[in-house]
């Protein structure tokens, strides 16, 4: 018993689909603009600036201000060896090639077994070897559609003992776009 409960935030156990699911759509069309910035000016042969990245990440998936500020904080500068005017590089604190590559794993829920109905996976089964016992708090943003009231079926196969809050305005970064509310609910349940 090293677990004594779970926080999951704005996710549902069932498998998204860039092409069913608009919300799975958008975060598939973010990594996609990600991975299609070039960092370095390729006419000049120099690292861009933070600014050129942003103003490029505007058009597209990326054009709300809150979202871009918060994909902007997985690129960093490197540091100049030389001592010269200016940063160095830029690069990803994340590994977007490798996110991009693994879209598909990362959007199913790897303990699902699907009905053979085509219905997104909400047709989940769940053997008593895969159902959380414990208390499970999920937490979901107001306006995200990660979660919705046709997933509850679900989370309650695979999660008996859920309750389930929603943070009013929030979308589906609600630790980026609601952390305040995120973090005083989280502590709110874990001293319960």
């Amino acid at each position: 018993d090293r677990i004594s409960g779970l926080v999951v935030l704005d996710i549902a156990p069932v498998r998204y689909e860039a092409g069913r699911d608009e919300a799975w759509g958008a975060v598939t069309a973010t990594i996609e603009a990600l991975s299609g910035v070039e960092l370095v000016c390729e006419t000049k042969g120099e690292a861009k600036s933070k600014r050129e990245v942003d103003r490029e990440l505007r058009v597209g998936p990326l054009e709300d201000p809150a979202l871009r500020a918060f994909v902007m904080t997985n690129l960093e500068q490197q540091r100049r060896k030389d001592k010269e005017r200016g940063g160095g590089e830029l690069s990803w604190k994340i590994n977007v090639q490798a996110i991009r590559d693994q879209l598909d794993v990362i959007a199913g829920f790897d303990l699902l077994r699907n009905d053979d109905d085509d219905d997104g996976g909400n047709g989940a089964t769940a053997s008593s070897s895969l159902r959380y016992e414990g208390d499970a708090f999920f937490i979901t943003g107001g306006s995200s559609r990660f979660v919705s009231q046709n997933h509850l079926p679900v989370i309650g196969t695979y999660f008996p003992n859920y309750m389930v809050t929603s943070i009013r305005g929030a979308g589906h970064w609600i630790h980026a776009e609601a952390p305040d509310d995120t973090l005083a609910l989280v502590k709110r349940y874990l001293d319960r």
